[in-house]
């Protein structure tokens, strides 16, 4: 069951319109967090967004980054302006290292293929540095669901002709593959092949295909 989100602090990020068709599901299990409202405004003077008056607005945010709240603020900024404005959906804080401090993510909708496509950016915090690193291993993982109290993250891609998905492990202090399957659609007898990295065990289980994985092969809180 999916534990809703509790909303704490409320900033104003950037100065231009966030929209999009369709929303990020926000997939954070176990926990509460705070949550940083990323909807905002910005018109033209005929009473229309234009992508000129976005990247201006853009180019002329000021972000204190002496400041966590100022270099998060400065974060959201830069991924608006290296991402064409893909819209977030949902900015928020948790602490995926387990260290006490909380790491910053940013859920967007992809705009390509014909599977869900929950994104996300992840920014650990580094206590030495007193900022946010890019995590290079997490954003790769699509349609992510976070079991912050179990120590695990799923995450899946299935498009109509297949796709495949993963489950990380919180183990010996970094997120581990501890398991990943691959599916490819078969009009007569579909097959989920599954892989435990750890074990270095495989097994075929014969399923209907869909699009969402099935429990017994990836958890996940993803709805279609």
């Amino acid at each position: 069951m999916r534990i809703p989100l509790i909303i704490g602090t409320v900033m104003p990020l950037t100065s231009c319109t966030l929209t999009d068709s369709k929303s990020t599901q926000r997939t954070i299990n176990d926990t509460a967090i705070s949550q940083i409202d990323t909807t905002l405004s910005q018109t033209s003077g005929n009473g229309n967004s234009s992508s000129s008056d976005m990247y201006d607005s853009l180019a002329k945010v000021y972000a204190d980054t002496s400041t966590l709240n100022g270099k998060r603020s400065w974060l959201m900024t830069q991924f608006l302006r290296e991402n064409g404005l893909v819209s977030p959906d949902y900015d928020t804080l948790l602490d995926l290292t387990y260290d006490g401090r909380n790491d910053y993510i940013i859920g967007y909708h992809g705009k390509s293929g014909t599977g869900v496509k929950n994104r996300v950016k992840v920014y650990l915090f580094n206590p030495k540095r007193n900022s946010y690193i890019l995590d290079e291993k997490l954003p790769n993982l699509p349609n992510p669901t976070f079991y912050i109290n179990q120590k695990k993250i799923t995450g899946f891609y299935i498009g109509n002709g297949g796709g495949g998905g993963s489950k990380f492990e919180w183990i010996n202090n970094k997120w581990t593959l501890t398991k990943k399957f691959d599916v490819d659609k078969d009009v007569d007898t579909t097959k989920w092949e599954i892989r435990y990295p750890l074990k270095k065990k495989k097994e075929v289980v014969a399923r209907t295909f869909q699009m969402i994985p099935p429990e017994e092969i990836l958890e996940t809180d993803i709805k279609w």
